[in-house]
């Protein structure tokens, strides 16, 4: 069973982005780029930010509009062996496979991260699915990447409002671990997280909800608190909500 690796969010104003997570208690690293042996000369500016389990990848577009809302893009999962993942997909319409490698501005010492990846052309839910393979943690992180003031340990899935899972979700389950994908009523959705946003959330396993609480307090970030968790709209450009929830 394939787990959660990442989850890419594409914006025009990638210092808005970055600045938006940090207020919610995120490290996110120096600005990298990726590139790809399948498309020479091309080059995408992003940050991450790195938990325990699963990351976040911050992606700028620069034909995207700088005030333009930024969510999920997509949900990728992690496998050790792209063809094998491949074969056990057979069933599935795919796209071809292509590879990329992720390099600091800043010379940290550090290797280039290498991916290889493929996306799922099925519906299984309401974002598209792929799978990557890389080694987690990757090699080219610091270990203080991962310890963020919102205490957060783990990308844990999705909160989808007024949806189901697509017709081939039961299919997919056999292979990718999509467990986490939580499908809520309009109206509860709107009640965590707000209206006037697209209806997906991240769920966030965090160490202390006192943690994460106080760094909320401290930013100006109002949260809903349910036994659920901490239900939060974030601060713009992001368009999308958080449930940070203490297992």
């Amino acid at each position: 069973m394939l787990q959660l690796d990442h989850l890419p969010f594409t914006t025009g104003d990638l210092r808005a982005l970055t600045d938006a997570f940090q207020r919610l208690g995120f490290v996110v690293s120096p600005r990298g780029a990726y590139t790809s042996p399948e498309t020479p000369g091309a080059s995408w500016s992003n940050h991450s930010i790195f938990l325990r389990k699963g990351w976040l990848d911050l992606l700028h577009n620069p034909k995207a509009a700088a005030d333009a809302g930024a969510s999920p893009g997509g949900c990728l999962f992690l496998t050790d062996d792209l063809e094998a993942a491949l074969g056990a997909l057979e069933g599935l319409r795919t796209r071809p496979p292509y590879r990329l490698e992720r390099r600091w501005r800043e010379d940290l010492g550090l290797p280039p991260e290498a991916f290889a990846l493929l996306e799922i052309r099925e519906r299984i839910s309401p974002l598209g699915l792929a799978v990557i393979a890389h080694h987690y943690p990757c090699h080219d992180t610091l270990t203080a990447w991962f310890e963020h003031t919102n205490s957060a340990e783990e990308i844990a899935g999705l909160i989808f409002g007024a949806a189901t899972p697509g017709p081939m979700a039961t299919r997919a389950a056999r292979i990718l671990d999509i467990s986490g994908f939580h499908y809520w009523e309009a109206a509860r959705f709107t009640a965590a997280f707000g209206a006037g946003q697209p209806q997906v959330a991240l769920r966030v396993r965090v160490r202390s909800l006192v943690e994460a609480k106080a760094t909320f307090h401290i930013a100006g970030i109002a949260f809903v608190e349910t036994r659920e968790g901490l239900h939060v709209t974030p601060p713009a450009p992001l368009a999308c909500g958080f449930q940070f929830f203490q297992a």
